[in-house]
């Protein structure tokens, strides 16, 4: 297990999946796009005053993030890995809006998504998380790099911004007359929101989604990921809607099911794996046959597919370290 937590978080040193926007964006009912070559990533308008910011190749944001234009200020969503990266948000919010950034919502407390809430923070946005965020950010983030972390890492990590704002409940915040509704949903960590702008219909789903991307299931509960992935995709309006994932370019509602399709695979294989009686090596070599098979051309397939079958493995044993809730 620690083995596997060790190379599973090799890329996160780097912020270095290689995640990319690529052929998603065809899918997208996107009518405007802003890319100067400089850009970490890229900014698209998906519907009217709501941006996503899908990171580049070679992932220099470490993630996805996006933001909404309201009548009386902007709503951010995720701050990406790198603190740069924030900046040049900021810089192509204040090239749309001279509107205030109010508020930042993290959708869970992986530092790939919440580097740069300290930038948004100095600019005046009020960090919104999910209670157990404030709990974990400075700790399990320490927990995702295992024994090789470098001292400036660790360093980073103690002086992660803590959100301002903690909730286990649902909540909707209201930029003038825009709704924004934040939902606390479960399956990526224990402490995930995704983020909805009813009147745009537009989901800001962070890792609870991942397009065509092999996830990073360390904390994950896989059956109840399950579940919340397959109900984002199959409600009444979830045709219409555009999802904006944690990685991965822009998502529909068939890509949400193809990702709940590659996780039902990721369980089954391995519960039949575990059926014969195999663990360890021998069960990812026996199961990464019929797993390649299935999802082989997903992006960080190589390297994130070994770790899911002994993540997945661990899980169906309940022997799987997944961090604990934390109190008021």
């Amino acid at each position: 297990m620690r083995t596997a937590i060790k190379h599973a978080n090799r890329r996160f040193l780097r912020a270095a999946i290689v995640l990319i926007a690529g052929p998603g964006f065809a899918a997208c009912p996107a009518i405007a796009s802003s890319q100067p070559a400089a850009l970490p990533f890229e900014l698209t308008m998906i519907a009217p005053g709501v941006y996503s910011a899908i990171d580049g190749p070679g992932g220099k944001s470490g993630s996805n993030a996006g933001f909404v234009i309201g009548d009386d200020g902007v709503l951010v969503v995720d701050s990406f890995f790198d603190p740069e990266a924030t900046r040049a948000l900021i810089a192509e919010i204040r090239k749309l809006t001279p509107k205030p950034i109010r508020y930042v919502v993290n959708t869970h407390y992986h530092i790939d998504h919440v580097g740069g809430d300290a930038v948004l923070q100095q600019a005046g946005a009020v960090v919104i998380a999910h209670r157990n965020v404030r709990g974990w950010v400075r700790t399990e983030n320490l927990h995702l790099f295992g024994d090789r972390i470098t001292p400036a890492m660790k360093d980073r990590v103690a002086a992660l911004a803590l959100p301002d704002l903690t909730t286990d409940k649902d909540l909707t915040v209201w930029l003038g007359q825009r709704k924004v509704v934040v939902r606390t949903v479960h399956g990526h960590t224990g402490g995930d929101l995704v983020v909805s702008v009813p009147d745009a219909d537009v989901v800001f789903c962070g890792d609870i989604v991942w397009r065509h991307v092999s996830p990073n299931i360390i904390d994950g509960t896989v059956a109840t990921w399950i579940q919340t992935v397959r109900g984002l995709g199959s409600g009444p309006q979830a045709a219409q809607t555009t999802f904006v994932p944690g990685h991965g370019g822009i998502a529909t509602a068939k890509d949400l099911a193809d990702f709940a399709d590659y996780l039902d695979d990721l369980r089954a294989i391995v519960r039949s794996a575990h059926a014969k009686g195999l663990s360890g090596d021998a069960l990812v070599q026996a199961a990464m046959p019929e797993l390649t098979r299935k999802h082989g051309d997903w992006t960080a397939f190589a390297h994130f597919a070994p770790l899911e079958l002994r993540f997945m493995a661990d899980e169906l044993a309940g022997r799987k370290r997944t961090p604990q809730p934390v109190g008021e």
